[in-house]
């Protein structure tokens, strides 16, 4: 407690807040993006050949004889050969050692296919620089590292807005809950889904400040700044994503009394950052009414009516809960099972949580912001499976998860304002320790799939005595930087959990002071002692009685 009391406050938590969670997810992000072999993620070659021909200047490409979304676009031979490197896809025995080399010069200009071609190019133009600046896989993981650190960045802005809020312990750690193994992986990855809920979870923090923070003069611009970039850069991510930033929009809105909104409404920045993001929202709906980007080719279903498609998804819906978890590779590996087990037992708890607990609009926008993620992919999924199949998968939703968290943790601090009660604190530092543990078993186990491939007669050691692919940097180090990065995040979270303890403690004294009834002051028997004294064990004496006569 003294410690506590003799501690300077935090003058700026907005700032530690966001560059020491910018450090690391970026890190953590980036040991995915070198432990996954190149095509190893989900759709990665389409979203490689597309970004590289943006940066060029061919925004779309040309239609192919197949017909459908596969156009062909204009790249370098290294980034066309990305779809060519696939041989251990979907194999887990098998190891990226199969991949066949580049043939001829990497550099000459060729034909590569792509089915992102249709795609808004906002994202693309954004992660494919690095291929303008050097060549080979060097720069496919430039691209991936130039992803992992824009998701990085928006994931901080939501943590330092966070904790701006009056309250916000509970916040802190549902977002910090929300960073699941499978959004670092896909955060490392050239895919804008990563972007989709980085951009989602920057605008809930970052809006909810501005309606309940009480700001004023500069202290607006960073909250503002980052809800209008975010917002602006996910209605131009992928098709789907305006429908994304409208749920989350609303689901914040719901959080404010009407004094909030109009507060919000008279200052001139905020229609300013409207402005931007409206113009935004319609070059969005431009490109995907133009370019027709929703198309997709048929898949398993198509066909079906809408009454097939909902009631297959709600077979289903559970299991797409392993995308928010950790569903890596092509969809062929899942994360340990006890890793699956505890992030479901976490989501479910916060969830709940902020529905049974939350009061009033909190409580309101827990629900909405819940049903939309488990009716949402229903619904969608329904309203195509006539035209493309079945193509939903679980990561498709996690612009909608990863705030859905949050805002439950936001119920949490609005329903009970007080500091971590005393159970709370230990059961809270060992699930900290568990999560991060949970990290780093994820991130072995997926990367001893590629290094050794899974198989019987295959055991741990091979990782380092046998190893039939090494990501950049070696095995070792690679996992040494991201044990280092998860537990520098651990730290911060323990951190912040006994900051809220000790600051109970630190208050709970002057508290009882002031609610504790004045005893009138006796004669305690020491040399200028007043107040009661303290007999000695065995010594109590019974106080007088008083009988009413004198």
């Amino acid at each position: 407690m003294t410690h506590a009391i003799l501690s300077p406050p935090d003058r700026n938590p907005g700032a530690r807040w966001f560059w020491w969670p910018l450090l690391v997810i970026f890190v953590m992000s980036s040991g995915w993006a070198l432990a996954s072999p190149i095509s190893s993620i989900p759709d990665e070659p389409a979203h490689i050949v597309k970004a590289a021909a943006v940066v060029r200047g061919e925004l779309v490409g040309a239609q192919t004889g197949e017909g459908g979304p596969l156009l062909a676009v204009q790249v370098p031979r290294y980034i066309e050969h990305t779809n060519q490197i696939t041989c251990f896809v979907r194999n887990v025995a098998a190891t990226p050692k199969c991949s066949p080399a580049v043939p001829g010069d990497p550099t000459e200009i060729v034909s590569g296919l792509t089915t992102a071609g249709l795609y808004n190019p906002v994202y693309y133009a954004a992660v494919g620089w690095p291929s303008l600046l050097t060549s080979g896989f060097k720069a496919v993981y430039g691209m991936r590292l130039v992803s992992a650190l824009l998701t990085s960045i928006f994931l901080a802005l939501a943590f330092s807005a966070l904790s701006r809020l009056p309250r916000n312990k509970w916040a802190i750690m549902a977002l910090a809950a929300a960073v699941t193994p499978m959004t670092l992986f896909l955060g490392g990855s050239v895919n804008p889904n990563s972007l989709e809920y980085g951009t989602t979870a920057a605008i809930a923090a970052n809006l909810l400040l501005l309606l309940k923070g009480s700001l004023q003069g500069r202290a607006l611009v960073v909250p503002l700044v980052a809800t209008t970039v975010a917002a602006a850069l996910l209605a131009n991510t992928k098709a789907l994503s305006l429908l994304w930033l409208l749920v989350v929009v609303v689901a914040v809105l719901i959080l404010g009394t009407a004094a909030e909104l109009k507060a919000l409404l008279r200052r001139p920045a905020v229609w300013a950052g409207a402005a931007v993001i409206g113009l935004s929202c319609a070059y969005a709906l431009w490109w995907v009414a133009s370019h027709n980007s929703l198309a997709s080719k048929p898949f398993d279903g198509a066909g079906l009516g809408f009454d097939a498609g909902a009631e297959i998804m709600l077979d289903k819906t559970f299991l797409f809960m392993h995308g928010y978890i950790g569903q890596f590779g092509w969809l062929e590996l899942d994360a340990p099972t006890g890793v699956m087990a505890l992030w479901t037992a976490v989501f479910f708890a916060t969830a709940l949580a902020g529905i049974i607990y939350g009061r009033g609009r909190y409580r309101i926008a827990t629900i909405f912001l819940s049903a939309a993620l488990l009716l949402l992919p229903i619904l969608l999924q329904a309203v195509i499976i006539t035209d493309q199949g079945m193509v939903w998968q679980g990561r498709y939703i996690l612009a909608i998860f990863v705030p859905c968290l949050m805002l439950a943790g936001v119920a949490l601090d609005n329903a009970n304002p007080r500091p971590w009660p005393a159970p709370a604190v230990p059961a809270l530092n060992t699930l900290v320790v568990l999560l991060a543990l949970c990290q780093v078993l994820t991130f072995v186990w997926v990367l001893r799939r590629y290094v050794t491939g899974l198989a019987m007669d295959i055991r741990w050691g091979d990782m380092i005595g046998n190893p039939q692919w090494q990501p950049p940097l070696g095995t070792l180090a690679v996992v040494a930087v991201f044990v280092a990065a998860t537990v520098l995040g651990a730290f911060l979270l323990l951190r912040h959990v006994r900051g809220n303890s000790v600051s109970a403690a630190a208050t709970a004294a002057p508290a009882a002071a002031l609610a504790a009834p004045s005893l009138p002051a006796v004669d305690s028997g020491l040399p200028g002692g007043r107040g009661p004294a303290s007999p000695a064990p065995g010594n109590e004496r019974p106080l007088p009685v008083r009988t009413g006569k004198p």
